[in-house]
């Protein structure tokens, strides 16, 4: 409930958050301190590129299919990627942690667990990312993505990419709890790309496009057009922003009711016990409700379209750091 206020305020016209403006003058303070240290005492390089993929807002902005989508396009230049995450929302009390198949999200967080079941890539949490990196180096890894971090300045990172949700934009483009923002508006001139998500394909926009339908329970595979909605189907959503799915699925002529979660929330089968026995919903939700799923759940995958100038400048960027390390 709390999280839908904020966002209200934010995102639309009664900005009641405005009440909160002396917090954002001691967040803005902070936040432009350690950008200044950062720039001031720059960390150590690694001895292999760190690409941050993150955000300047509080909230989904279509990050995760982004960082899916680059990490499958540095494997076709020949890199072997690892992924560096905080781990939000897990239990974990002891880091660095390389993520098994032994591991469940309630433990590693959901998103850190998705792609590494999604990717087969190594995956380590740790909220420390300098020490996360080297241990990825340590097994191996030629490139680091960051999945998130774009804060985290502690880490030296050789490229930066910050996603903008295409729909809801930066809000009222003030810094939190008065807006959504976790810097200023200026940080975006000093990252290197501004990714957009649009229904447009253009140099600074990626589209998302759904893939197939996926069974929770068996990982059975459909064609999108092919699995029968039944009358009485619901959606679901535990994401930053779920409206976001709900636009997918309009665009896929599927229109159900729906019943959205707090983002990362954390399923438990009663929550799904009186919900109709047909469900969508994201595969961040289902990695957290594959243990106890029906078999009429499905999970919609998705990818991220990336612009070909966005890829042309990363692989220009990694030419020249091969160049000045060779």
């Amino acid at each position: 409930m709390l999280e839908r206020l904020f966002n209200a305020s934010w995102y639309g016209w009664f900005q009641w958050t405005w009440l909160l403006y002396p917090l954002t003058i001691l967040v803005s303070v902070i936040t432009k301190r350690k950008r200044q240290t950062f720039l001031a005492n720059n960390p150590q390089p690694f001895s292999v590129p760190v690409i941050v993929v993150g955000n300047i807002t509080i909230g989904g902005t279509g990050k995760t299919p982004v960082v899916q989508s680059l990490v499958r396009y540095l494997q076709s230049l020949g890199y072997n990627p690892g992924i560096v995450s905080r781990g939000y929302g897990g239990s974990l009390d002891q880091f660095p942690h390389i993520i098994t198949t032994d591991d469940s999200c309630d433990v590693v967080g959901d998103e850190p667990f998705m792609l590494s079941r999604s990717l087969g890539v190594p995956v380590v949490v740790d909220p420390v990312r300098t020490r996360g990196v080297k241990h990825l180096i340590e097994h191996g890894v030629s490139i680091v993505i960051s999945d998130d971090g774009l804060q985290h300045y502690q880490m030296y990172r050789d490229y930066e990419v910050c996603v903008v949700d295409g729909s809801r934009g930066l809000g009222n483009q003030q810094i939190m709890p008065v807006g959504p923002l976790r810097e200023g508006t200026d940080r975006l001139s000093s990252v290197d790309y501004v990714l957009t998500s649009e229904s447009k394909l253009s140099d600074h926009s990626f589209q998302i496009e759904p893939v197939c339908w996926v069974n929770v329970k068996t990982q059975e595979q459909v064609a999108i057009n092919a699995l029968r909605i039944n009358d009485g189907a619901m959606a679901i959503a535990g994401i930053g922003n779920p409206e976001k799915f709900k636009q997918t699925l309009s665009e896929l002529n599927i229109h159900v009711e729906h019943k959205w979660f707090s983002d990362h929330y954390a399923y438990s089968e009663s929550d799904l016990n009186q919900l109709p026995s047909q469900i969508l919903m994201t595969e961040k939700d289902a990695v957290k409700i594959k243990r106890f799923a029906s078999k009429d759940m499905w999970y919609l995958q998705i990818a991220a379209n990336l612009p070909q100038v966005f890829k042309n400048n990363i692989k220009y960027s990694l030419d020249n750091w091969v160049r000045d390390h060779g």
